[in-house]
C-alpha cells in the first residue's frame, strides 16, 4: 500500500515532493492562523474600549497638529536627558521606554485644575497653622499631621508642575515627546515578543506587526484607554490581508492534496493489477478492491495525514501562546483554596490551559475508544455483504436467469438491512457522546477564565484570543476524535486490502523481484 508509491522510483518526485509542498503550504495555513489569533486580542479590546463620539467628530477628524509626529532616536535621547526620565532596565544600561512613557503621561495629565487645588490646600494649611492658642494638644498635633500631609501632597503636584514647565523651557512638545515613548515602547514590547517566539511563530509574528506598522506607524496597538472608530476600521482591513492569503493558500493545498492522492490510486493500482493478473484463482471481490478501496484508502490516508501533521504544526504553534495566557489565569481561579488544600498546588501551576486541554482531550478519546469500539468491525462486516449483493448483480447482467433470483436477492438484502441497522445503532449512541463532547466543550475555556475577567485581571482581547488558543490546542489534541469516523473506515480498508494483498501474493513476489 504503501511501498507502491514511497518505495519506487517512478513515483518518488512525487511521493516526496509532494510531500514536502503539502507541508509547506500547511506550515503557512498554520502562521497566518497564529497572526489571527494576534489579531483576535487587538480587535476585541477596540470593541471592550471604544471612543465614544458624534457623526459629525468622526467625520470631522481634525487632528491635532502634534499628532502622528514622532521623534528620531537621537532628538527622543536628548529629550529624555533634558527632562531627568533617564529611567533604565534591570540591567543599567539600555532605556525603559514603558517606565519613561508611563512617567511623561503621568506628569503630563496635569492641568490647570491642580493649580487651583493647589492654592486651595496652601489656603487650607495657613489656616489651621493660625487657630487660636487655646485648642487642646491633641488638636494642634492632628493639625500638624494633616499640615504635613498636605506639605507633601503639595509637594508632589509641584513636581507636575515644575516638569511641565521645565519641558516649555526646553522647548519640547510635551505631547509629540509622550507618543513617541509610547511608540518605542511598543516597538520594544513586539521586538522582545518576536525574539521569544519559536521558528514556527516569527514569520506570522513578523508578519502581524508589519500590517499594524503599515496601518498604524506602530507595531503594537495595545494599551490605547480608548480607540476610535478609524482604528476599528483599519483593523478590518488588518484581517482581510490575513484571511484573504490564507483562504488562497486553503485551497492550493485542498486542490493539490486531491492530486496528490490521485497520483497515489494510481500507482498502487498499477501495482496490483500486475500481481492480480498474474494469479489465476478466482479472487472474491477484487474489482472492488482495485476500483473503490485504492481510491478510499488513498484519499483517507492523506485526509488523515494532513490533519495529523497540521495538529502537530498547531500544538507547536499554540502551545507557548496558551501556556503565557495561563499565567494570569491560575491566581484568580484558586484564589478561594486554602494553602492546606490538596488542590493548593494548583494556584502555582504554570500551563495551566495546556494542561486542561491535554486531559479533556485524552479523556475523550478514551471514551471515544470504548463508545466506538465496535465500529471498526461493523464496517468490515457492512462491506463485505455490500461486495455479495453487488457479485450478485454484475453475475446478471450476462445470466439474467440464473442469477439475482428473487429469494437470493431477498436473502443478500436481509444480511445487508441487518448489518446496517447494527451499524446505525452503534453511530448513534457514538454520535450523541461526540456531540455532547463538542458542545460542552465550547464553554470549558470560558468557565476557567471567567474569574480573571470579573477580577479585572485580563480584558476582553485576552479572552477570545486565549479561548481562541484553547480551541485550537484542544482541537488539535482531539485531532483522533474528530477523525474518528474516518479512522474506522480506514482500518477495515486497511484490513480488505491486507486480505487482497495476501490473495495475490504480493509481499512474496516483491520480496522475490
Amino acid at each position: 500500500m504503501f511501498k507502491s508509491f514511497f518505495s519506487t522510483a517512478k513515483w518518488a518526485l512525487w511521493a516526496y515532493g509532494g510531500l514536502f509542498l503539502l507541508l509547506f503550504f500547511l506550515y503557512i495555513q498554520t502562521s497566518l492562523n497564529v497572526a489571527i489569533n494576534e489579531w483576535y486580542k487587538d480587535f476585541y479590546d477596540i470593541l471592550q474600549k471604544p471612543k465614544i463620539q458624534s457623526k459629525a467628530e468622526q467625520k470631522t477628524r481634525q487632528d491635532d497638529e502634534s499628532k502622528g509626529q514622532i521623534l528620531s532616536q537621537d532628538e527622543f535621547l536628548n529629550a529624555v536627558k533634558a527632562l531627568n526620565l533617564e529611567l533604565l532596565n534591570d540591567d543599567n544600561q539600555s532605556l525603559n521606554f514603558a517606565l519613561i512613557y508611563n512617567k511623561a503621561k503621568e506628569f503630563a495629565t496635569q492641568n490647570s485644575a491642580q493649580m487651583q487645588k493647589l492654592e486651595q490646600t496652601q489656603s487650607a494649611a495657613q489656616t489651621q497653622n493660625s487657630v487660636p492658642k487655646e485648642q487642646s494638644k491633641a488638636q494642634n498635633s492632628a493639625t500638624h499631621e494633616k499640615s504635613l500631609n498636605l506639605n507633601a501632597t503639595n509637594s508632589a503636584q509641584m513636581q507636575n508642575l515644575n516638569f511641565q514647565a521645565l519641558a516649555a523651557q526646553k522647548g519640547i512638545n510635551l505631547d509629540i515627546f509622550i507618543s513617541t515613548a509610547k511608540h518605542y515602547a511598543a516597538a520594544k514590547a513586539a521586538q522582545e515578543k518576536l525574539d521569544g517566539a519559536n521558528f514556527l511563530n516569527k514569520f506570522s509574528l513578523y508578519f502581524y506587526q508589519s500590517l499594524l506598522e503599515h496601518f498604524f506607524n506602530a507595531r503594537s496597538i495595545s494599551g490605547e484607554n480608548a480607540y476610535s472608530i478609524g482604528i476599528f476600521y483599519a483593523m478590518i482591513w488588518v484581517f482581510l490581508c490575513i484571511a484573504l492569503p490564507y483562504v488562497l493558500i486553503s485551497t492550493i493545498n485542498v486542490y493539490f492534496a486531491s492530486i496528490y492522492a490521485l497520483k497515489w490510486r494510481e500507482a498502487m493500482t498499477f501495482e496490483y493489477l500486475a500481481f492480480w493478473k498474474a494469479k489465476d484463482d478466482n479472487i472474491e471481490g477484487s474489482s472492488q478492491r482495485i476500483q473503490e478501496d485504492i481510491y478510499n484508502f488513498s484519499k483517507i490516508v492523506e485526509s488523515l495525514g494532513l490533519a495529523f501533521i497540521r495538529a502537530l504544526m498547531i500544538l507547536f504553534a499554540f502551545i507557548p501562546i496558551l501556556w503565557t495566557l495561563s499565567g494570569v489565569i491560575a491566581a484568580p481561579l484558586f484564589e478561594g483554596i486554602d494553602e492546606n488544600s490538596i488542590f493548593a498546588p494548583l494556584k502555582h501551576i504554570d500551563g495551566l490551559l495546556v494542561y486542561v486541554a491535554l486531559f479533556i482531550s485524552l479523556g475523550g478519546l478514551f471514551i471515544s475508544w470504548f463508545v466506538g469500539i465496535k465500529l471498526p468491525g461493523l464496517e468490515y462486516n457492512n462491506q463485505k455483504a455490500e461486495a455479495a449483493f453487488r457479485k450478485e448483480l454484475v453475475f446478471a447482467e450476462d445470466n439474467r436467469r440464473d442469477y439475482a433470483t428473487r429469494e437470493t436477492m431477498i436473502e443478500l438484502f436481509t444480511g445487508l438491512k441487518f448489518n446496517y441497522k447494527r451499524l446505525f445503532l452503534h453511530y448513534g449512541y457514538f454520535n450523541i457522546w461526540l456531540i455532547l463532547f463538542e458542545q460542552i466543550i465550547v464553554i470549558v475555556p470560558f468557565l476557567i477564565v471567567a474569574p480573571s475577567l470579573f477580577a479585572g485581571a485580563i480584558g476582553l482581547g485576552v479572552v477570545m484570543q486565549m479561548n481562541n488558543a484553547f480551541d485550537q490546542v484542544r482541537s488539535s489534541f482531539s485531532v483522533f476524535i474528530t477523525n474518528w469516523t474516518k479512522i474506522t473506515e480506514l482500518r477495515s480498508i486497511h484490513k480488505r486490502l491486507r486480505e487482497f494483498e495476501e490473495n495475490i501474493e504480493y509481499r512474496k513476489r516483491k520480496r522475490n523481484q
